[in-house]
């Protein structure tokens, strides 16, 4: 009986090989968690884990001020439970607020997740993250294999007046 042939490992599949960045490593950890937990963002994330974006201030220090911010959204998600949504409408202020929280953990939102987050709709997100590039607070930026899919992300100078601004409050 003839042995059975065994693959040619130099050129199976199994033998190819993937290298990842640091950068890979950590979205792909990012997105387990977020498999794993989809309330995930960021809580428990690294120093290495969190980006460092105005000069001199690192993660650990912006983690209370994330936490002012996930606690002010939180406030303003169950005013709306008892009043109106329209009595408060500052959509802008809301869609500068959920990319605060979530630039520390690196997720990316789109303008169609940040209307599901607030809870406002599509075009009115639309019309603010216009405003809200006009001033230089937010960008678009294209997703890399997708055309269609845009994400919304703070820039700098929005960072640097939200992290004053909490840092400022009670």
């Amino acid at each position: 009986m003839p042995k059975p042939e065994l693959p040619d490992l130099k050129s199976a599949d199994v033998n190819k090989t993937v290298t990842l960045t640091e950068k890979d490593m950590q979205d792909a950890a990012r997105l387990f968690r977020l498999l794993v937990d989809p309330a995930f963002l960021g809580n428990g994330e690294t120093e290495a884990d969190a980006p460092s974006a105005e000069p001199g201030m690192d993660a650990s220090q912006r983690l209370p001020l994330t936490a002012k911010a996930r606690d002010e959204l939180s406030r303003r998600r169950a005013r709306k439970r008892y009043f109106h949504r329209d009595i408060f409408g500052e959509p802008a202020w809301e869609i500068l607020l959920a990319l605060y929280v979530t630039d520390e953990s690196g997720a990316r939102l789109t303008i169609s997740k940040l209307a599901e987050w607030i809870g406002v709709p599509l075009t009115t997100v639309v019309r603010w993250v216009k405003a809200l590039e006009e001033e230089l607070l937010v960008e678009r930026v294209e997703h890399p294999t997708d055309r269609r899919i845009v994400f919304i992300r703070l820039l700098d100078q929005g960072r640097t007046a939200l992290d004053s601004y909490l840092g400022a409050i009670g």
